[in-house]
């Protein structure tokens, strides 16, 4: 019988296995764990070399399994403006974020790019985007880029569109818009594909020594530090981002485990999309239409309130029926695919497209996940299971932009039942929720404290049927995850076998009231047995 590296004692240790057992001790074999239960159960693989930890009573628990993010899109933005309004940051208005952008200008280089992100037009007092002439005012040096909270937008000064060789004649791609002023000059926004086709590729790329700090940094200070010992990148754009997360993992630098998935377009073989030890990589991701908050997500029905006062608009697809069948033709014969779709015109045709490529490839067991699933209706929920999807909902939506989803998007009756995460687990799916990081922030907390409560930033409860238990929740951060991404087998929970990755909270979850939740710190994360964060 081998001897325990560590062992931990005297904790409420919260296993989130199949029986949601709660032991008080559990024994490590360098990066795995040996066993779990009490003391006395665990006395024989105690030896001389084991070190102990009395652990005082504290609470122990899976670390967090990211279901749905982006850490190289995070670690790049380090170097970015931050527009935030409250309850994220604290631009009010256009003059706030004009100013902003002033005082970066003033220490850039000409020529050199500004970029921002998180800006919010429904925040603002003005409630619409800067155009491009009122970013001329901040700099015409300096190309500038302010890209919407939602990633699906972004509005550029002259000197950016000149940057990338965008003018007045350049079409509008295929699902995406550059929106014009009646004279047909430039606007400033781009939205959708005009953003992530003509825009995003070509904007400055960082030396791959920054890139690699960054991310070492986003790692320790931002996901280790809220407990994430698993990380996303849920769409991962190009080969070097990738090769920058290599190098970071291969020096040693990457404090938290992190699975890919590769955009579509990429080459799934390639070697440079596969890894061994803390980097895995899992099923392609495709984007099936927008953003609500940017009236872009498409929708079966008008959006509540009229889009440039037509009451028909109901938003836009990112791509055809017949191209969205065939890319997800492709992805569904070659492995898992993640489809964004927010609005549920996009998941009719998501549902649609996944439902002929099962009929001319049947297979079972696909864990295709659906991301965000935010207005997903009862008869989709019904098809999701036999068609091979999963949803992962983006439930702290619920509490960032509830109140305006209710009054300006979706109307009453659909915002109540916005990510119906209960609706999904009563009918059996393993259901995640997760904060698509950098759109929100890193916090686990909040997102289970959102699944449990249902409170809008403004404190209004929205959609209480939909609420689930504190116990369902963790499991939607953790083992749940990780099932999703093919990944329970060694990790997600506390059991024998798998990895020693855990973390040490200041207040136990399954105790706490429930408005607390979200107040829960994380006083230290364990990856491979190894802290990598401590508070």
């Amino acid at each position: 019988m081998p001897y325990a590296s560590q062992l931990l004692f005297n904790a409420v240790i919260l296993t989130l296995d199949a029986h949601d057992t709660v032991a008080s001790a559990i024994a490590l074999d360098g990066d795995r764990i040996l066993a779990v239960g009490t003391l006395e159960d665990l006395a024989p693989f105690v030896g001389p070399d084991t070190i102990r930890r009395d652990m005082e009573g504290k609470t122990v628990m899976p670390g967090f399994y990211d279901a749905h993010g982006h850490i190289l899109l995070t670690a790049s933005m380090l170097d970015w403006e931050d527009l935030n309004s409250p309850p994220i940051g604290t631009c009010r208005t256009l003059e706030d974020c004009l100013s902003r952008l002033r005082e970066r200008a003033a220490k850039t280089p000409a020529g050199e790019w500004i970029l921002a992100y998180g800006f919010d037009d429904t925040l603002m007092e003005e409630k619409r985007f800067p155009t491009r002439t009122e970013l001329d005012s901040v700099s015409t040096e300096h190309p500038i880029l302010v890209q919407h909270i939602s990633i699906h937008f972004g509005t550029l000064n002259s000197a950016g569109f000149a940057a990338l060789g965008i003018d007045r004649d350049t079409p509008d791609p295929e699902g995406g818009v550059i929106r014009r002023e009646a004279d047909g000059s430039l606007h400033g926004v781009v939205e959708e594909r005009a953003l992530f086709d003509l825009v995003s590729p070509r904007l400055p790329v960082f030396s791959r020594e920054h890139q690699v700090q960054n991310i070492a940094r986003t790692s320790r200070e931002v996901y280790a530090a809220r407990g994430i010992t698993t990380a996303l990148d849920a769409g991962v754009l190009d080969y070097d981002s990738a090769e920058a997360l290599r190098e970071t993992c291969e020096r040693g630098l990457l404090a938290v485990r992190a699975h890919i998935n590769p955009y579509y377009y990429l080459d799934r073989n390639d070697p440079r999309l596969h890894f061994e030890g803390q980097i895995t990589t899992g099923g392609v991701k495709i984007m099936s239409d927008g953003s609500l908050q940017g009236f872009t997500a498409f929708l079966s029905k008008p959006y509540h309130t009229p889009f440039k006062g037509d009451p028909n608009y109901k938003g836009y697809p990112a791509y055809s029926r017949e191209e969205l069948f065939a890319i997800v033709e492709e992805a569904h014969r070659n492995g898992q695919f993640l489809i964004h779709a927010n609005g549920d015109g996009a998941m009719d045709d998501a549902l649609d497209a996944l439902e002929a490529a099962q009929a001319k490839y049947p297979r079972e067991g696909c864990r295709h996940i659906l991301i965000h699933a935010q207005t997903i209706r009862d008869d989709q929920l019904d098809r999701l299971g036999k068609a091979g999807f999963t949803p992962t909902f983006f439930v702290p939506h619920v509490y960032y932009w509830g109140d305006r989803h209710r009054d300006i998007f979706l109307g009453p009756e659909r915002a109540a039942r916005m990510d119906p995460i209960r609706s999904a687990i009563d009918r059996g799916y393993v259901c995640t929720s997760h904060c698509d990081t950098p759109i929100t922030p890193v916090k686990p907390f909040l997102s289970i404290w959102a699944c449990v409560n249902r409170l809008t930033s403004s404190g209004k409860v929205l959609g209480p049927d939909q609420r689930i238990s504190v116990r369902e929740a963790l499991r939607a951060h953790t083992i749940n995850a990780a099932w999703q991404h093919f990944e329970e087998k060694d990790r997600g929970s506390l059991e024998p076998g798998k990895f020693a990755d855990f973390i040490l909270l200041d207040t136990n979850p399954l105790e706490c009231a429930p408005e607390a939740l979200r107040d829960i710190r994380v006083l230290e994360t364990v990856v491979g047995g190894n802290t990598v964060f401590t508070l």
